[in-house]
């Protein structure tokens, strides 16, 4: 078939995609699933492909044709289905095939072919010993010997990424001739180019043999088996996305099935019995090794590895101590993975084991959601991406909400190839009320007059919310005029069950939507908020305020935002970004605390009340339960703090928080992000406590703040998911902070240091790090992507810059080094200065930056002085006679850590003041010339006409 019009079967069209002659410069994905709709293979050509395994009719299907005999295959498809497990399990066609070989073997038994069929393990050793026990009569070697052999045939084409064997290879390994019925159904024999090769039926068949093996071996060589497999994964899990080889990643997840079954052999009565009858025992040492080291696992590979850890606790099939590894969790992330059935019944023995898992995110289809439905009710936010999703479905979802049961929020993704026409539903519950946004897919609308998106707040008994808003043209409706929609929203609106908020995204405003607000404000008594987002014209925001107020609403507009309240006050403009009335933020200035215990920086404040406090500083915000004193600083970074969690990295300073006399219920961290549709999900919060460290997600991000409820308080410090490690690709606020070096005569110079640091680094923290340096104060912020280059823009042109040009990278602290030098005549007063990319193009303006002298009164002593250094060492003996401030200037120095305790006790008891000042010279030679130029600025300050004095 070449004419892609021309009319043909389905097998010559697909043909035809093989070929070429369709579609030749799309992907080909082809998929034996019978749900998929018809004309996604042509309509949406994707760039991967997926084995999806049987569907629940298929399975059926093949147990019908397999057995050929109805009484037959009913009996056994009834068995299989009545153990979900097992029947889970056969989605997979090789499973399928076991399963029913098993049951054809064991028929005229009489026995329970099921009962102990929990785990994939399980079901493997129940069909190899089957096998065994029916056609092992007349082998030439013993059982525990065949299966050694065989083993080892596995193994060694594991190690070296083989699956086919010739047939010298067999004959050495495996002693049995291969025509014996036992080996044909182990092995597969195929013709080559003219030569006979040999296979294991199926590559899981491989791994079920290898895992064998190192339970057959003694228990000095299967130690070293196991730890040499598992230090193998675990390597290539530390390396991947770095430096990590395709056939590093590769074999390790050919290793991984092979860790499955070692865990299954560890608690399998089966296998152990029959052993037993042998003469062989299962290694004790090896479910030792592999307890220890999944606990460490669960702590490292919290995100990218998670879903195989679950895996192996649940071939475990240990409850004590699958509730034992997951202690602590509190998120477990499956988003980046589309979930199978399997996995579905993985994760759910997994949460029924571990109740305290509180925040949950899954790809996953509606019918496999279905299977983890029973084990969901225990989370308190639940994050899905769905396949497709109904309405009735996503009713009974929300209907779940807050019933009763911990789950208090509900957010819904629908995959953005489907045709349905909302893509993302949010939920939650609150005091009997449930808040409610939908979100429409911008490419399934057919105007721009309708609704992109649709938030309300109504009763928790309302149930049909979701398949009312069906009947709205933009949310799957079939009428198409814009006029229409907005009369049926008012008729869907007002049979809203309790209705009190409605919040409305519209792209365009115009007289019949100030209609429709005015008919929901007279008509719904229940309502007492709206926020319509649009593009308001003046005059009918002067329209709708008139007819609003007389009857009781107060209308509030700021710049594209329109907020409505039943008898409030207007609303100020805060109140209007966040889009809710709250609390007033209380802002202060906190103090340096005099406790020398805390160490240096660190600040203080007294809140003489509960309530939302905002540092002016740090610009944190502390929400407070009552009256309390907060201690609080920024501490450093450590690279091995987030080891294991590959794809996160700091996105904002870490803090050291505590607090007295009072809770702290919320905790509101700055950020820097540039808020996107891509990268809005992308942010969450690091706690670290007792050497450990804990996700937490937030409970809302703002466009500027990272708001999470907290219980204890340590470590803190906003983190960021990237994909790509390398370029990240997200555009980050950026402040452009400008110091002035003081200058000397010798020098004959001026230093400008320019300093690129994100914009939640607060600024004290960098004038205290260079507080010898004068600040020029300019307008800094600009928006930078991390990973790329950017140069300086300066004129006048002819002075030196180094480097010439540099790459941003997120710096969160504490050590804030210069990215930019300007080296300038000593006699210039003004230069101008911006940023631009690699390309040319301005990231941060040219402006104005006058430049001054250090500040006033200092200027003539630091100009005439060579160096800081040099003149305390000239003047030593007129100092140690003639410094009267000798305790302040240590006090000083202990505040930042710079004197010893030991040494401050000596200035501190020594006498007269003379004695005092020689011991400080000790501290000063050792501290060496920052210790000396500290000193001087802080003896500037204190005895200025001292410092005056004795300059030459």
């Amino acid at each position: 078939m070449r004419h892609p019009i021309k009319k043909a079967s389905p097998g010559l069209i697909v043909c035809a995609l093989l070929r070429g002659y369709i579609l030749p410069g799309s992907t080909l994905l082809i998929t034996t699933r019978a749900k998929v709709p018809q004309g996604t293979l042509l309509k949406c050509p994707q760039h991967f492909t997926k084995s999806m395994g049987f569907s629940e009719t298929k399975i059926e299907e093949y147990f019908q044709k397999f057995f050929q005999d109805e009484d037959l295959f009913r009996k056994a498809y009834d068995s299989v289905k009545a153990n979900e497990t097992l029947f889970t399990a056969c989605s997979s066609p090789v499973v399928c095939w076991i399963t029913c070989t098993v049951f054809r073997e064991r028929f005229n038994d009489g026995g329970d072919v099921t009962s102990s069929l929990e785990t994939t393990t399980s079901i493997y050793v129940d069909f190899v010993f089957t096998l065994l026990e029916h056609h092992c009569q007349g082998l030439s070697e013993s059982v525990p010997a065949l299966l050694k052999s065989l083993g080892q045939l596995a193994e060694r084409g594991m190690m070296e990424q083989q699956v086919l064997f010739d047939k010298r290879t067999i004959h050495e390994t495996v002693k049995v001739p291969v025509r014996k019925p036992f080996l044909n159904r182990i092995l597969l024999k195929k013709r080559i180019q003219q030569e006979t090769m040999f296979r294991f039926r199926h590559l899981s068949f491989q791994e079920f043999f290898t895992a064998l093996y190192c339970v057959l071996l003694d228990e000095d060589e299967s130690q070293k088996k196991v730890r040499d497999l598992l230090h193998t994964v675990e390597r290539g899990w530390a390396l991947s996305g770095w430096s990590a080889t395709d056939s590093e990643i590769r074999s390790v997840k050919q290793l991984q099935p092979v860790i499955l079954f070692l865990w299954g052999f560890c608690k399998n009565k089966s296998i152990n019995s029959f052993l037993e009858k042998h003469n062989v025992t299962v290694p004790v040492n090896i479910e030792t090794q592999l307890k220890e080291w999944v606990h460490q696992c669960s702590l490292r590979y919290q995100h990218e590895n998670m879903l195989f850890i679950l895996h192996c606790l649940f071939e475990l099939h240990d409850k004590s101590f699958t509730e034992k590894v997951l202690e602590g969790l509190i998120l477990i992330d499956l988003s980046n993975i589309s979930l199978n059935r399997t996995d579905c019944c993985v994760l759910r023995f997994c949460l029924q084991c571990c109740q305290q898992i509180r925040i949950l995110r899954l790809n996953v289809s509606t019918d496999n959601l279905k299977i983890l439905q029973p084990a969901l009710c225990s989370c308190e936010e639940l994050w899905l991406m769905l396949d497709m999703l109904s309405p009735k479905y996503a009713g009974d979802l929300i209907l779940a909400l807050g019933k009763g049961k911990i789950q208090n929020q509900l957010i819904i993704k629908v995959d953005k190839k489907t045709s349905q026409s909302y893509s993302e539903i949010i939920a939650s519950a609150k005091d009997g009320d449930v808040t409610l946004s939908v979100r429409c897919s911008k490419t399934k609308r057919k105007s721009p007059l309708l609704l992109p998106q649709l938030t309300l707040t109504c009763s928790h008994k309302e149930t049909e919310i979701l398949q009312k808003l069906q009947l709205l043209p933009s949310f799957g409706g079939s009428n198409k005029k814009g006029m229409v929609e907005r009369l049926t929203l008012l008729e869907v609106l007002q049979s809203v069950s309790g209705l009190k908020k409605v919040h409305l995204h519209v792209e365009c405003w115009t007289e019949q939507w100030v209609s429709t607000i005015l008919s929901l404000t007279q008509t719904c008594s229940s309502l007492n908020e709206i926020k319509i987002n649009a593009l308001i014209p003046l005059a009918l925001t002067q329209f709708q305020r008139t007819s609003l107020t007389q009857k009781g609403w107060t209308l509030t507009v700021w710049r594209m935002s329109m907020f409505i309240e039943r008898n409030g006050k207007s609303l100020t403009e805060e109140e209007l970004k966040t889009g809710k009335r709250e609390k007033s933020e209380e802002v202060f200035t906190p103090d340096y605390t005099d406790d020398k215990s805390k160490g240096a920086n660190t600040l203080r404040v007294d809140s003489p009340h509960g309530g939302q406090f905002q540092c002016s500083v740090t610009n944190l915000v502390f929400v407070m339960e009552g009256k309390g004193e907060m201690l609080y600083k920024m501490v450093p970074w450590d690279p091995c703090r987030l080891d294991g969690l590959s794809q996160m990295e700091p996105a904002g300073p870490l803090y050291d928080i505590d607090c007295f006399k009072a809770s702290v219920s919320q905790l509101h961290l700055p950020h820097c992000e540039i808020l996107t549709e891509e990268n809005k999900d992308s942010l969450a919060v690091a706690h670290f406590t007792n050497g450990t460290v804990e996700i937490l997600q937030p409970q809302k991000v703002t466009e500027t703040h990272v708001i999470i409820s907290i219980t204890e308080l340590s470590w803190f410090g906003i983190i960021k998911k990237v994909i790509n490690k390398i370029f990240s690709g997200s555009p980050t606020s950026v402040q452009v902070l400008l110091f002035l070096r003081p200058f000397t005569v010798a020098q004959n110079q001026k230093i400008l240091n320019v300093f690129l640091l994100p914009g939640n680094v607060p600024l004290s923290e960098v004038r205290i790090q260079h507080q010898e340096k004068k600040y020029i104060e300019t307008s800094s912020m600009c928006h930078l992507i991390s990973g790329r280059k950017y140069r300086l823009n300066y004129h006048p042109e002819e002075y030196e810059v180094q480097p010439s040009e540099e790459v941003f990278k997120r710096n969160f602290g504490t050590n804030f080094h210069t990215t930019f030098e300007v080296f300038l005549d000593v006699s210039i007063e003004e230069i101008r200065l911006g940023l631009l990319d690699t390309e040319g193009k301005d990231v941060w303006k040219l402006r104005r930056i006058p430049l001054s002298a250090p500040a006033q009164g200092l200027q003539c002593s630091v100009v005439r002085r060579s160096t800081e250094s040099d003149y305390v060492d000239k003047h030593r003996a007129q100092l140690i006679g003639r410094v009267t401030c000798v305790m302040e200037i240590a006090d000083c120095f202990r505040s930042k850590d710079m004197i010893s305790g030991e040494m401050y006790s000596k200035v501190h008891t020594a006498q007269p003041r003379q004695e005092q000042m020689r011991i400080f010279f000790d501290v000063l030679d050792s501290g060496g010339t920052d210790a000396k130029a500290e000193f001087l600025r802080l003896l500037e300050e204190k005895q200025p006409d001292l410092v005056k004095e004795l300059e030459p």
